[in-house]
This record gives C-alpha cells, sequence and structure tokens, in this order.
C-alpha cells in the first residue's frame, strides 16, 4: 500500500511529523516550521502519531519520549517494525538526558537523539533541514 501515501506534503513542501505532548512546544514547532517553509503536523502523543503514518508519510520525524497514551520509545519500535514505515527519519527530541535511553533509541533505529534542554528551536530546524537535505 506504499504507493497510496504521498511520499512528499501534497503541496510540494517537505512535511515534517512532530510528536509532542507539550502543548507550548508543540504550538513553537508549529509556528517554526510553518515559518521555515515546512508542512507541520503535530501528534500529541505516539498513537496519534501512528494513525497519521497511515494516511501520510513525511519526510522526517520529531519524536518526544515521555508522553501519555503511547510515549516514544513504543512508538519508535512500531515505526520501524513496519514495512510501510520503518525507513522514516525520526529525530528523537526528549529531556531525558541518560546515555542508556540515547543508546536505547539508537540501537531501535533513531536518525539522532536531541536533549531538548540543550538546543535552540533554530538548531533543531537546521538538523531537519539538514537530514532532509534542504540547501
Amino acid at each position: 500500500m506504499e504507493n497510496d501515501m504521498p511520499i512528499a506534503a501534497e503541496n510540494g513542501k517537505k512535511l515534517v511529523l512532530a510528536v509532542e505532548d507539550d502543548a507550548f512546544l508543540a504550538s513553537i514547532h508549529k509556528n517554526k516550521m510553518a515559518k521555515e517553509g515546512f508542512e507541520i503536523f503535530v501528534a500529541g502523543n505516539g498513537r496519534e502519531a501512528l494513525e497519521f503514518l497511515k494516511t501520510r508519510k513525511p519526510d522526517i520525524i520529531l519524536l518526544d519520549l515521555i508522553m501519555p497514551v503511547m510515549d516514544g520509545f513504543e512508538t519508535l519500535k512500531e515505526i520501524k517494525a513496519n514495512p510501510e514505515t520503518k525507513d522514516l527519519k525520526v529525530v528523537v527530541l526528549s529531556n531525558l538526558s541518560q546515555e542508556e535511553d540515547k543508546q536505547r533509541v539508537m540501537d531501535m533505529g533513531a536518525l539522532d537523539y536531541v536533549v531538548k534542554a540543550n538546543v535552540s528551536f533554530r538548531e533543531i530546524v537546521e538538523k531537519v533541514k539538514a537530514y532532509i537535505e534542504i540547501k
């Protein structure tokens, strides 16, 4: 069914899926990414993200780890276990800064692990652009 899902955003913009339960951070993601020319969809938890992935295929996923309903670890596990989504680029954005957490998600297939408290939204946008190769 992979052919049914658009590879890029329907309007030609690159599509970013941000999975973030904090309303304030979700709002910042939406505003900053839209301002940079991305199409952005924000899911409030992993279950919402997986539902979204049934119909759209983002260029990159920004995934929080600590969320209600379904956390980022379980979400990443399901994304990577599904043949239709296993190759999607996932950058984990979390305030968990333990080396074990970082190693766990990297072993699960995350592209990068960013501690939210250590980076600005500008740096996140630059990482997204680099990972989806926007010059």
